[in-house]
């Protein structure tokens, strides 16, 4: 009997122990592929109300900073946002992205990033989402605790939608 229940317990030492190692190795993994200044939200959080976005710094891999447009206006001299689409897609100088009616940019993040002139600068993640997933369930208020409409992905975290 003594036998079987230092056996038990081999297997169970070796499961929490297999558990932890795969845990630590996770979170390496996500650290080295975050990039630098990046912090993105567990879910999608308030619409930028600009309909239109311009290029002035392409950063490569499906990111890039803007100047934003407000709706209305024809100059471009709102708060610069960070533009990201996980597709990788890249975006190019002086590119000028419009907001399809069926979407618009909502921040997902913030990024961090040391400006020319020494000063550290946090500008806000944006994407194009699709306005019917997220504006009518953060109109109740629910958002987070909807099971029908999927949580924020980030593509970083080893986290699966909850």
């Amino acid at each position: 009997m003594k036998k079987i229940w230092v056996y038990l317990l081999g297997v169970l030492t070796g499961i929490v122990v297999s558990i932890v190692v795969l845990g630590i190795a996770a979170s390496a993994v996500n650290a080295k592929n975050a990039p630098d200044g990046m912090t993105f939200f567990e879910s999608p959080g308030d619409i930028i109300e600009h309909s239109s976005v311009k290029v002035f710094q392409a950063l490569g891999d499906g990111t890039a900073l803007a100047e934003s447009k407000g709706n209305g206006s024809y100059i471009y001299n709102g708060p610069n946002v960070l533009l990201y689409n996980k597709d990788g897609i890249p975006y190019y100088d002086e590119q000028v992205v419009n907001a399809p009616k069926d979407k618009c940019f909502r921040q997902v993040g913030i990024y961090r990033y040391p400006a020319k002139s020494g000063d550290d600068k946090t500008v806000p993640i944006v994407m194009l989402l699709e306005k019917k997933k997220y504006e009518t369930v953060a109109r109740r208020g629910i958002f987070r605790y909807n099971i029908n409409i999927p949580r924020f992905f980030s593509p970083w975290s080893a986290k699966q939608n909850r």
